[in-house]
């Protein structure tokens, strides 16, 4: 991740992303930032049951509004 997103948070990286889409810098260290937070929902294609599995975890964080 590059050294001028340590500094900021989970939002404060999206937020920047959003504002900059061509900076691939921001679209990765937010990318790690979201894995490392826990709040990232991953799905493998190669699992049949992992759209599944997303898609219950997706319903159950709306649920609790942890998403």
């Amino acid at each position: 991740m590059s050294d001028r997103f340590d500094h900021m948070s989970l939002d404060e990286v999206k937020r920047y992303f959003l504002q900059h889409r061509d900076d691939t810098d921001a679209f990765y260290a937010y990318m790690d930032k979201l894995n490392a937070s826990g709040r990232a929902i991953v799905i493998d294609p190669t699992d049949p049951e992992s759209e599944e599995q997303a898609i219950a975890e997706i319903q159950e964080r709306l649920q609790h509004k942890q998403l």
